[in-house]
């Protein structure tokens, strides 16, 4: 700790310590409650992330329609997910996105093997276009689907 004196002039001193130690301390040894530490939605969203099951994009496929067709829309759909994330979008462009993964959704699950791999590949888009919106107001889902039923 650097405790520093300093003298006002009119026979004041006063006196500073630079112990950032005693201002995060209450008495009893225990942190003040204004420096707890909370994690926020997005470091949340990273840890749930880290822990969940990995998808395998270029894994191997076997020699059938739907095992290729499945590779194709993997690969696909990781292309989709890392241009989204090289962009920044605005409200319109974060709606926008939402009824295109909508609209994949709906007619791309009978060409995979794995539902559950076109729905969390689906879902990433959608969380990165969040995670990139300078405005992230999210479209109401019955508002997509009206716009993606067949006329």
């Amino acid at each position: 700790a650097v405790v520093s004196t300093q003298s006002t002039g009119e026979g004041i001193v006063k006196t500073t310590n630079s112990d950032s130690s005693r201002r995060a301390l209450s008495h009893g040894g225990r942190a003040s409650s204004k420096y707890k530490y909370t994690p926020s939605d997005t470091e949340s969203s990273l840890l749930n992330k880290l822990f969940s099951d990995q998808v395998e994009i270029f894994g191997e496929i076997q020699f059938t329609k739907l095992s290729i067709l499945t590779g194709i829309i993997k690969i696909g759909l990781k292309a989709f997910l890392e241009s989204v994330r090289l962009r920044t979008f605005g409200k319109f462009g974060l709606q926008q996105i939402q009824v295109d993964v909508y609209y994949l959704r709906e007619y791309l699950w009978r060409f995979v093997e794995e539902e559950r791999l076109l729905n969390y590949l689906l879902e990433e888009v959608v969380s990165s276009a969040m995670d990139r919106c300078v405005e992230p107001v999210t479209m109401e889902p019955s508002v997509i689907m009206l716009l993606t039923e067949p006329s």
